[in-house]
């Protein structure tokens, strides 16, 4: 126990010894973890937004005219079965001109002497089938059945949504990869000076017989600590920035930044890791040379 509490105490005492070293590793990790932060906050609010938007995607089967009201029940059976199909509301020629009379205005039967809007159905699509492969494997299923005439559907929208939720995901990527990265180079480079700084007392302590867990753990710690250090710093921002954000956009959008728990413990473990992952990687190579 007396070993464990002095492994631990040299972690600080070396925190404090890399002065500027350490200070400028602290600083670099909360503002990867901010920049981290703000980019985790801001695709996944961007992703919830396309989500939403493909919440809204439908499609439009409209059915031969001709078609009676045992082949449409029979086709409606049929949807009901389908796997992909969340809701189905079916449309008769009546309904679909009271829906015209009040998107227009204008009554069907004062412009023709008949109804020519046929019975359809409006498509409702389970989450995980909004997307256009799914969608065009589900329209070919559709159309085998003789009584459908057309099945429209928004193909550029769906497209387009698709093609931002990968490019979100791709940059999200990057700049987490990129910023995990510097944050790990910075506290290497913080370690390998307070190892140079130290090589006299550590080449002594090796000499009377210490292990290389011994020499090792205290930089271990100290990285972990410059992680932890870092990341505290980063939760306060985002505590501070959720707060003044949502009171100003409170006044002019519906908008606002939920950050839970797990968001400010993540945060705080990847300060741990990364300060953790820079020591691992020079600790051993470092004391190696020294040794």
């Amino acid at each position: 126990m007396t070993v464990f509490f002095f492994l631990i105490k040299e972690g600080f005492k070396g925190l404090i010894r890399s002065q500027y070293a350490g200070l400028f590793t602290i600083f670099i990790i909360s503002i990867s973890l901010i920049l981290i932060g703000l980019g985790f906050v801001t695709s996944r609010d961007m992703v919830f937004a396309v989500q939403k938007l493909k919440s809204q995607f439908e499609l439009e089967v409209f059915l031969k005219y001709a078609a009676t009201d045992r082949e449409i029940e029979q086709f409606y059976a049929m949807l009901d079965s389908m796997p992909e199909i969340l809701h189905a509301s079916y449309i008769s020629p009546d309904s679909a001109a009271k829906r015209f009379k009040k998107e227009f205005g204008e009554d069907i039967y004062s412009i023709l002497d008949y109804n020519p809007l046929p019975p359809s159905f409006t498509i409702e699509l389970k989450p995980i089938y909004r997307n256009i492969v799914s969608v065009e494997g589900i329209i070919a299923n559709i159309r085998k059945n003789p009584i459908v005439d057309e099945v429209k559907y928004r193909r550029n929208l769906l497209l387009t949504l698709e093609k931002y939720q990968r490019i979100i995901f791709v940059i999200a990527t990057l700049v987490f990869l990129f910023f995990t990265f510097v944050s790990i180079v910075l506290v290497s480079n913080s370690i390998k000076m307070t190892i140079f700084a130290r090589r006299e007392l550590i080449s002594t302590l090796k000499l009377i017989g210490a292990t290389n867990t011994f020499v090792k753990v205290p930089f271990f710690i100290e990285g972990a600590l410059e992680g932890i250090i870092g990341a505290t710093i980063s939760c306060g921002f985002f505590y501070a920035l959720t707060y003044v954000a949502n009171n100003f956009f409170y006044h002019f959008v519906y908008y606002k930044i939920q950050l839970d728990l797990k968001f400010y413990v993540g945060l705080i473990s990847l300060g741990f890791l990364f300060g953790l992952i820079g020591s691992l990687r020079t600790v051993g190579k470092f004391l190696g040379k020294i040794g």
